[in-house]
């Protein structure tokens, strides 16, 4: 369970940077005034929030 455990941190991990990058693109995009980027980039947030996270499944069973 280790190996699984490590994968699902890692996959976590990356996760949360690709959210954590595209917030910062969000945050670029409104002080440079482009709502239009905004707008696309809080979505593409909204799609990743919505891919399916194996680790609170992990979490869940514990």
């Amino acid at each position: 369970m280790d190996v699984i455990r490590a994968i699902d941190e890692a996959t976590r991990a990356e996760h949360e940077r690709w959210v954590a990058e595209v917030q910062g693109w969000v945050e670029a995009a409104r002080e440079r005034g482009d709502e239009v980027a905004v707008r696309r980039y809080l979505s593409q947030i909204d799609r990743l929030e919505a891919i399916p996270k194996p680790w609170e499944n992990q979490q869940r069973a514990a």
